[in-house]
C-alpha cells in the first residue's frame, strides 16, 4: 500500500491545528482523513474505523491526548501508531507518551519537513508490521492445516477380537509445535497380524514432520504388498527397506530412532525391533513390569546398509506393552528435572483396565510434571493390552 492510500485521524480541539494539519497530509498525497476534536470523539472514531496513523493533541477537553494514549494501552492496540503533536516542550511528558504508547513526538509549532518525515516513515514502519503480521498469520494458518493433516494420519484405537484373541490397541501423538515428529501407528496385515509402529524423528517443526510423513509412508507402502504378512514377520526386513529409503539421498543427516512390532494373535508372540528407540514397557500378567532392553539397530536413515535383528517375546494373556517416545521421558519442570522413566514405569503397573483413556491420562502426567512450561518436545506412545 503506497503512503497516499493511508487512511489517517486528525485529534486537535483547535480547528485551525487541525486544518494545517490536513493540508500538510494532502500535499504527500493522503486524501482518507478524519478528524476528531477531542479524546472521545477519537476513540469513537478508532472504534469504527481503522487507521493508519493518528495525529494526536495532548491538551483537549472532555479527555486529553494522555487518556487517548491510556484507553488504546489498555486496549492492547499496540497495532495502532500514534504521533503526539503538542506545545508541552518539557521531557516529562515526551517520556510520558511514549510509555504510554506513542510512536513518535512532534512540538509545535511544527517544522513542515519534520512532520513530513515522521509521518511518512511512521506510516512505512505500520504498512510493514501490516505486512508481517498477515504475512504469519498465513503461515500459521498452513502450520495448523499440516498439524490437522498429521493427526489425522493416526488411527484409530482398537477393541476387539483378531485371530479369536481379545486386544485392545491406544494411541497418542501431542505435537509440541504445530506439527510434530512424532510417528504413531498400527495396522493389519495378512489374516491378522498386528504391526505396531512408533517413531521419533530427529529435530524439530516442519522438517521433521515431512520425515515423519515419508516414514509413514514408507511403512503403509509396505504393507500393501502380496508378501506383507511374510515381511512383517520379520520386521527387521521392513526396517531394513525403510532405512535404505530414508538414508539415500539425505542431505540433511535427519534419522528416525523406530519401533516396530510385529504381534502374531494365534501364536501370542510379539517380534520387534526397537532402533535407537527409548526400549519398550512390558508388564506382566501379575503386574510385574521389566523393559525390552535388546539392541536392534541404529535409528533408520542413519546409515545405509545398516544391519537389523528382531527380537521375539511371548506375550500372554493380561499382558500390556507400553511404547512411548523420549518427549515422555525427559520431560523437564522449572528445575530442570527429567520426567523419567521410572514414573512410566508406575504407570503402567497401576494401570486399571478400566481407563478409559490411558495414554491420555499418561500424557496429563507428563504435564502437570512439566507446569506451565510449554511441551519439551512432541508426545507419542502406542499401547498394546491383551485382556485377561
Amino acid at each position: 500500500m503506497a503512503i497516499k492510500d493511508a487512511v489517517v485521524l486528525v485529534v486537535d480541539d483547535v480547528a485551525d491545528n487541525r486544518d494545517i494539519l490536513i493540508r500538510r497530509l494532502r500535499r504527500l498525497g493522503i486524501e482518507q482523513i478524519e478528524q476528531a476534536e477531542n479524546g472521545v470523539e477519537a476513540l469513537d472514531a478508532i472504534a469504527r474505523r481503522g487507521f493508519d496513523l493518528v495525529l494526536l493533541d495532548i491538551m483537549m477537553p472532555e479527555l486529553d491526548g494522555f487518556g487517548v494514549l491510556e484507553e488504546l494501552k489498555r486496549q492492547g492496540r499496540s497495532d495502532l501508531p500514534v504521533v503526539v503533536i503538542s506545545a508541552l516542550n518539557e521531557i516529562e511528558p515526551v517520556v510520558r507518551c511514549l510509555e504510554l504508547g506513542a510512536e513518535d513526538f512532534v512540538f509545535k509549532p511544527f517544522n513542515p519537513v519534520l512532520l513530513k518525515a515522521r509521518v511518512t516513515a511512521t506510516i512505512e514502519k505500520k504498512q510493514l508490521r501490516d505486512q508481517t503480521r498477515a504475512e504469519l498469520e498465513r503461515k500459521r494458518m498452513e502450520l495448523n492445516e499440516a498439524r490437522d493433516l498429521q493427526l489425522a494420519l493416526v488411527p484409530a484405537p482398537f477393541c476387539g477380537e483378531l485371530r479369536d484373541v481379545p486386544l485392545r490397541v491406544d494411541v497418542l501423538l501431542e505435537p509440541a509445535r504445530e506439527v510434530g515428529g512424532d510417528l504413531v501407528d498400527w495396522f493389519v496385515v495378512g489374516e491378522g497380524r498386528v504391526v505396531l509402529v512408533l517413531g521419533d524423528v530427529s529435530d524439530k517443526g516442519a522438517g521433521s514432520a515431512l520425515v515423519m510423513a515419508r516414514t509413514h509412508a514408507l511403512l503403509r507402502g509396505l504393507s500393501t504388498r502380496p508378501d506383507a504378512d511374510a515381511l512383517f514377520a520379520r520386521p527387521e526386513q521392513a526396517a531394513t527397506l525403510v532405512n535404505e529409503s530414508l538414508s539415500a539421498r539425505n542431505a540433511s543427516n535427519m534419522f528416525v530412532t523406530f519401533f516396530l512390532g510385529s504381534f502374531d494373535p494365534a501364536e501370542g508372540e510379539l517380534a520387534y525391533v526397537c532402533a535407537g528407540h527409548v526400549p519398550p514397557f512390558l508388564r506382566a500378567a501379575d503386574g510385574t513390569v521389566e523393559r525390552l532392553t535388546a539392541r536392534c539397530g541404529l535409528p533408520l536413515g542413519a546409515m545405509e546398509g545398516a544391519l537389523y535383528r528382531s527380537e521375539r517375546v511371548p506375550l500372554a494373556r493380561g499382558t500390556r506393552l507400553l511404547v512411548v517416545t523420549d518427549g515422555i521421558t525427559e520431560a523437564v519442570d522449572r528445575a530442570d528435572v527429567q520426567f523419567g522413566e521410572e514414573p512410566v514405569a508406575c504407570f503402567l503397573a497401576a494401570l486399571d483396565d478400566a481407563a478409559a483413556d490411558p495414554l491420555g491420562n499418561l500424557a496429563d502426567l507428563v504435564r502437570v510434571h512439566e507446569g506451565e512450561q510449554p511441551a519439551y518436545d512432541d508426545v507419542a506412545a502406542i499401547l498394546l493390552t491383551l485382556p485377561s
